[in-house]
């Protein structure tokens, strides 16, 4: 990790998330049911269930911004402890301005990590822009870090790794699961907030 990556590292206090593409492989997967009705199912990786409840324990606040709504996503965020979820919303500046204020951070506080070009003026605005090998050119550009896992296999662990070892509590961490002492922290009420001008 080269110092300027540290540097931004070491002041994260919340780390925000795409959904699709990042904790998903991005794939979309439909199914018909009975009545004729479809749905879709989500597969998320339990390396990234386990960083977030790394995060809860650090005190680092945990959020969702997504252009999607799926009750599963909700399920996955209030299972994990994340803290607040913005479902719906393909312009996601307001929904990083709300948490800004409710958290009372500023933007070089906030990690975000996206893959498409709905997530662009998060990562150039926030302290650590992350992205996956299989973002778009556009937002790989706009990167601070590009993982080595792509989305939806461990992308998400893989830099809430980073930042916990650039604020020295990675190694503690393993300490504490080594020896049987964590007992992970109380999950906050989730905030849901949900807009109409995403894909449901």
């Amino acid at each position: 990790m080269n110092k300027e990556l540290q540097a931004r590292a070491a002041k994260i206090k919340a780390i925000l998330t795409d959904v699709d593409g990042i904790l998903t492989d991005g794939k979309l997967n439909f199914f018909a049911l009975p009545d004729g009705r479809v749905d879709e199912f989500k597969t998320f990786n339990a390396l990234d269930g386990v960083a977030a409840r790394m995060c809860r324990s650090c005190g680092i606040t945990l959020g969702i911004i997504t252009g999607r709504r799926h009750p599963a996503t909700v399920h996955r965020a209030r299972a994990l402890g994340f803290s607040y979820i913005y479902q719906g919303f393909l312009t996601k500046m307001g929904p990083l301005e709300d948490i800004l204020k409710r958290e009372n951070l500023q933007p070089e506080e906030v990690a975000f990590i996206g893959d498409d070009l709905t997530d662009l003026p998060l990562l150039l605005k926030v302290g650590l822009a992350v992205t996956v090998p299989n973002a778009v050119e556009q937002v790989k550009k706009s990167a601070h870090y590009i993982t080595q896992r792509r989305g939806g296999d461990g992308a998400y662990r893989e830099m809430v790794d980073l930042i916990l070892e650039a604020q020295g509590k990675l190694e503690p961490m393993v300490e504490k699961i080594i020896n049987s002492a964590w007992k992970g922290e109380k999950s906050p009420e989730l905030q849901i907030i949900t807009s109409q001008e995403g894909i449901s």
